[in-house]
């Protein structure tokens, strides 16, 4: 009888660990099979534009800008979510001062008039793009691909369904940012496993997360399901400098909005 006690104690130490991992390998599984899944939605975008600001005096001499951000596809007709002021220097501008010859003067309100916006997959194909819609407050931007490029090359889009978020994520769920690295590594697909840490509830919902590192990551929980798409909290018109993940239900609806912007002569 002591042998056979001796036998099970020493089975469940040794089978122990061997579910541990297991269950760690299973996290891990879900994690790369989200990555392989949606790499194809996540695009890098080029905007070049025109930096226009008026002042308490002479209106600024115009400027050219090109930044360059991680986006994400979330639709069949290649609709494209950025954050906007990843993309536009204008945001933030009023209320500034700058210099302009020998005397400082204030901004009173700057914008940006995009010209060439190129959308990059990951591979060798490369679109032209128009900025149909900017939120400000909710710093996202909405870009669409150029139809005829799009018909010439007859290009599928791999995307995010924003309809299908999760509705009931909230604090400790597992979550998994995913993201493009610089081009020092070639822009190659990349992800960020992490957890909600919080969820405020205003205006509009914003996750917290230690998975949404960086402008334009989305963020997804374990089982596929986006959470949302991280962007910079605007306060009073003022970049904060604070990452927040917006609902995917929130960018959703303005999806829908943009869509209808760019429908309009």
């Amino acid at each position: 009888m002591k042998a056979l006690v001796l036998i099970l104690v020493a089975l469940t130490v040794s089978f122990a660990p061997a579910t541990s991992r297991a269950q760690e390998e299973t996290v891990e599984v879900k994690a790369r099979k989200l990555l392989e899944t949606h790499k194809g939605s996540l695009v890098v975008v080029t905007a070049k534009g025109l930096l226009k600001a008026k002042t308490s005096d002479d209106p600024l001499p115009d400027r050219e800008q090109q930044r360059r951000t991680l986006g994400i596809t979330i639709g069949d007709d290649g609709l494209v979510v950025v954050s906007n002021s990843a993309i536009d220097a204008a945001v933030g501008l009023a209320g500034q001062q700058a210099q302009m010859n020998d005397k400082v003067v204030t901004i009173q309100s700057a914008s940006t008039e995009f010209g060439n916006v190129e959308i990059s997959y990951g591979d060798t194909t490369l679109l032209r793009g128009k900025v149909v819609r900017q939120d400000v407050e909710a710093d996202v931007a909405f870009i669409l691909p150029d139809a005829a490029e799009v018909k010439a090359l007859n290009k599928k889009f791999d995307k995010v369904d924003l309809s299908q978020f999760a509705a009931t994520a909230e604090a400790a769920d597992m979550v998994v940012g995913l993201s493009r690295s610089s081009a020092v590594y070639g822009y190659m697909p990349t992800l960020v496993m992490g957890r909600i840490t919080g969820v405020f509830k205003g205006e509009r919902t914003f996750f917290v997360t230690d998975a949404g590192t960086a402008q334009g990551v989305p963020v997804f929980t374990l089982d596929g399901k986006p959470v949302g798409v991280t962007v910079v909290r605007i306060i009073d018109g003022q970049p904060s400098g604070v990452l927040g993940t917006l609902s995917a239900g929130s960018i959703q609806v303005m999806a829908n909005l943009a869509r209808e912007a760019a429908k309009a002569p």
